[in-house]
């Protein structure tokens, strides 16, 4: 129990850490879908499609993705065998995809085709915490600008909580990302949320925090959901 507390009292100091002022920032809503239909132990088709809505410009922005994924076969979280999610026990996955980005509001901003290739390792840690390291290189075509790349790493901390009805995976990661359209690191996204599975779906609230040299504003706080189906 004492080891469950301080886990909490750490994500929820983090997430005080990631809510700065408001100032220079804008407000998003950010729904999503995920569906992931499994072909096997080691293989699954995934479809996610996100939405984007500024609550100031009330502008809606659309992305939509389909990515394969595979896994090596050992587990190690073998107490997640019924999860949903199976690729969540692997030590080491691989994802390939394609992912088109849009305005949804006329004559606001272009479309970006985007191919992307990233590899994700797990490790277990004391007070059964699991850390994953993503490593995430896309390649970018957007309308208008010459073809540029764009290195992501994400590091993310989550814990199995399980008690009575509750079942659920608070989670919370850094990310960092490399543009080569400014030869920069920018920008750095922070989040915190968790993960509800109810039999094959799984429910995830999240805040996301985003700074940027860049853009302007260089803040974005966000508030998503997103529901993910496993077929």
């Amino acid at each position: 129990m004492h080891n469950l507390r301080s886990v909490a009292l750490c994500f929820l100091s983090v997430g005080q850490w990631i809510i700065p002022a408001a100032a220079q920032s804008t407000d998003e809503f950010r729904p999503e879908l995920g569906i992931y239909i499994q072909q096997g132990p080691v293989l699954r088709v995934e479809l996610i499609d996100s939405f984007s809505a500024n609550e100031s410009t009330h502008d809606w922005h659309g992305d939509f993705a389909v990515y394969v994924q595979t896994a090596l076969k050992p587990v190690f979280r073998r107490e997640l065998r019924n999860d949903p999610d199976v690729f969540r026990n692997k030590y080491l996955t691989l994802r390939a995809g394609y992912r088109y980005q849009t305005s949804l509001t006329s004559g606001h901003g272009g479309s970006e085709n985007r191919g992307i290739l990233e590899l994700t390792s797990r490790y277990r840690l004391p007070w059964q915490l699991v850390i994953s390291d993503r490593n995430r290189g896309d390649f970018r075509f957007i309308e208008g600008q010459p073809f540029s790349t764009l290195y992501r790493n994400r590091l993310r901390l989550e814990r199995d909580v399980s008690r009575g009805w509750l079942n659920c995976t608070p989670y919370l990661y850094d990310e960092i990302f490399y543009d080569t359209r400014y030869d920069r690191w920018t920008p750095n996204r922070y989040v915190l949320g968790a993960e509800f599975p109810v039999g094959h779906v799984v429910l995830e609230p999240y805040y996301l925090r985003q700074n940027s040299s860049r853009s302007n504003p260089p803040h974005i706080n966000a508030f998503g959901f997103k529901l993910n189906l496993y077929l």
